[in-house]
């Protein structure tokens, strides 16, 4: 559970921080949260639960996210995410 605490901190930090203009400094603070529960192999139906979303409204900030962070799954965001935080 250590990763899972590392990769929140590190979302919450990547919301904060200017980076370059296509990256996840564009997140916005929905889409960070939902970020976060991908890196903790959260389903759609189970981020949906969670933030009170619709299944629908989940799938749009993943796919928001997936182009912000310009990668081709919800597996490489959650890697993109946990690879890219700060030691």
């Amino acid at each position: 559970m250590a990763q899972v605490a590392q990769a929140e901190a590190f979302v919450e930090e990547l919301t904060r921080t200017a980076r370059t203009p296509s990256g996840v400094d564009r997140l916005s603070p929905r889409e960070a949260e939902v970020l976060t529960l991908l890196t903790q192999g959260r389903s759609n139906e189970e981020i949906a639960a969670e933030l009170v979303l619709s299944k629908h409204t989940v799938r749009r900030h993943v796919s928001n996210i997936l182009t912000k962070l310009d990668v081709p799954s919800r597996t490489a965001a959650a890697v993109y995410a946990l690879e890219h935080r700060r030691a």
